[in-house]
């Protein structure tokens, strides 16, 4: 969990930065110190990318604090049809699942059981069933 709480924390730090940038920049335009044009804008698209990025990431976070500090996790059981190059998240059947590049050791085509937060879609724990029809097949001989 170590991962989800920095992962949190330094989604919250960039949209924080996003906003003091848009207050910084409106307080300039407000003050008429605005040399460029285009630098009237710049207030707007900073908001803009506080916004969507909050909406996008460190929302979803925080409303799984209370799933993680509870493990209150969904399950889901499907098969990987891609893994990203830096293997921070993967898909499953449509839907991307985030989790620890470190632990990460999926392939494309395997079949895995997954225990995810509801709104992040961050996995606690993922579990090959291959492995465990193979150690099932094992025990029954």
């Amino acid at each position: 969990m170590n991962y989800f709480i920095a992962n949190l924390a330094a989604h919250i730090a960039v949209v924080a930065v996003f906003a003091a940038l848009a207050c910084i920049c409106a307080n300039r335009n407000r003050k008429n110190k605005t040399k460029h044009v285009v630098s009237y804008f710049l207030p707007f698209v900073f908001s803009v990318i506080a916004i969507v990025l909050g909406c996008r990431y460190a929302g979803p976070r925080l409303f799984d604090i209370d799933s993680v500090l509870n493990e209150k996790y969904f399950s889901y059981s499907g098969t990987v049809s891609e893994v990203s190059p830096m293997k921070n998240y993967f898909e499953v059947d449509g839907d991307h699942y985030y989790m620890n590049p470190l632990r990460n050791n999926i392939e494309e085509g395997d079949v895995v059981r997954i225990r995810f937060t509801p709104y992040a879609k961050y996995v606690v724990e993922v579990t090959q069933l291959s492995d465990e029809i193979q150690e099932a097949e094992d025990a029954a001989e």
